[in-house]
């Protein structure tokens, strides 16, 4: 079998390291999509002036934005299934667009290069791959997400993210639109086409098991904790969803980060800003942007409250710390249009800008749908549990932790493999001080284990704490 050096695996998270602290570029738009539920248009926002030029191009009645290498891709979903690229240097043209399937209901689309994009499609059990620069999107294959569905044959695939080589894919598997399965995330490697293991001691390809259901949010990224945050509804008015939490390098949820229950209704978005103020869409008889506390799980503050079951279908963050959402319903003073709000004050800085139609999906002239690579450490973890760098590291024979504890408790330590295979578990008990943890470069049957990059993650309760550590002979 074929290793790849580890020598090249370390320039590689070398260099997207370097691209992770490197500036991002201004963003100057917002593309907003806004509709009558019969027509759809795109209108565009100078974040500058906050000038609205409304109307600039048709699309679909029900869609979703992304934004990719200068062109703005409108995935028109329900009735539409089709890539919809537009093009704002010129004049907003309609390039290309790339048919997904009939009856397919595309949600969402993801990039691994200008040349090889990923659409998750509710009406299917595959995963479609294509070419994003051609005109048919040709060539196209599929991924098949069959062994993820449900009773019906279908995994009902919603929002994706990117993290560094890897597709992450929120699957509902609803029961007629019923949250009665458990919801996984499935994990593609994109430069492979195949579905990573998270848990091979488990019989067959595993995704990652969410503690909640029904996942309705875009994925969300802690920049703080790097980790994923997804909202989860569960059933619709009956407040058993919340803000999961997920591993993106060891491929693992690490549970409620809060729920509906405290935020005060049905989830209907995400947004990240800090690690003590952050933003959610939560609806019951009237539709709420709330400001709640990551660390603590509190709700802080109703930031906008909104006539309807869906009155703020979307908020998203520019890169000035600006807040826009949109509002789609009207008050009697006031039409629908976007809000912009600064954080973390939650003052309201402009608004309603009038869109035409009414908003309902907002982006920005970055990619929002991508995260370049996770830190050093894949969860901040809280401040009476740590793990001590590897010792030494790149080592040949054998690996020295430390491990430093508040309270007595059992602590479970594992390493993984860079794909996220769970090598070994290494029981330790935490006593509060400092302890010396030792690996011996073997798997679980005791075999030496191949050079490469693996990750010890010291856990807790839901206090985790990961190292890297390289393995090289």
């Amino acid at each position: 079998m074929h290793r790849r050096s580890p020598f090249l695996g370390l320039l590689a998270l070398s260099a997207l390291a370097l691209a992770a602290t490197s500036a991002r570029a201004v963003e100057t738009k917002a593309f907003v999509f806004t509709s009558d539920f019969s027509t759809g248009m795109i209108s565009v926002v100078n974040l500058n002036t906050r000038a609205v030029t409304p109307d600039v191009a048709s699309v679909g009645s029900d869609a979703a934005l992304r934004w990719y290498n200068g062109l703005l891709y409108v995935v028109n979903r329900f009735g539409g299934d089709n890539i919809q690229v537009v093009d704002p240097a010129q004049n907003y043209a309609t390039v290309r667009q790339i048919s997904t399937g009939n009856g397919s209901n595309p949600q969402d689309i993801a990039f691994f290069s200008p040349k090889k994009a990923y659409v998750s499609r509710y009406g299917s059990a595959d995963l479609l791959v294509m070419n994003p620069s051609t005109p048919n999107g040709q060539p196209m294959s599929t991924i098949s997400l069959a062994a993820f569905a449900d009773a019906d044959g279908l995994p009902e695939m919603a929002h994706m993210i990117r993290v560094g080589r890897y597709l992450f894919i929120a699957c509902q598997r609803l029961t007629n639109f019923a949250a009665s399965n458990p919801s996984v995330v499935v994990v593609i490697d994109m430069p492979a086409d195949t579905v990573v293991d998270v848990d091979p001691g488990v019989p067959g390809k595993q995704a990652i098991a969410l503690t909640g259901r029904n996942p309705v949010t875009t994925f969300a990224f802690d920049r703080t904790n790097s980790r994923l945050l997804l909202g989860e509804v569960g059933d619709y008015f009956a407040l058993d969803g919340g803000i999961e939490a997920i591993d993106p390098v060891t491929f693992h949820s690490l549970g409620m980060v809060t729920t509906e229950a405290i935020l005060g209704g049905d989830l209907a978005d995400v947004e990240w800003v800090s690690p003590t103020h952050s933003y959610a869409v939560v609806s019951g008889s009237s539709t709420q942007l709330v400001s709640w506390n990551p660390t603590t799980g509190a709700r802080i503050a109703t930031v906008l409250d909104a006539s309807g079951g869906f009155g703020v279908p979307d908020v998203e963050l520019d890169d000035r710390g600006e807040l826009y959402a949109c509002r789609n319903t009207s008050t009697p003073s006031e039409p629908p249009g976007m809000m912009v709000y600064g954080t973390p004050g939650d003052a309201l800085l402009a608004g309603p800008l009038g869109t035409g139609l009414p908003p309902i999906a907002v982006t920005f002239d970055q990619a929002t749908d991508s995260v370049t690579a996770v830190p050093e450490v894949a969860i901040a973890s809280a401040s009476d549990l740590r793990l001590g760098p590897g010792s030494p590291n790149p080592t040949a024979s054998i690996a020295r932790f430390t491990l430093e504890g508040a309270r007595a408790a059992q602590a479970r330590v594992e390493i993984f493999d860079f794909a996220g295979r769970r090598v070994r578990e290494l029981p330790t008990q935490l006593s509060g001080a400092r302890e010396e943890i030792t690996w011996d470069l073997a798997d679980e049957a005791g075999r030496p284990v191949h050079d490469g990059i693996y990750f010890v993650r010291a856990k807790v309760d839901r206090r985790i704490s990961v190292r890297r550590v390289v393995v090289l002979r």
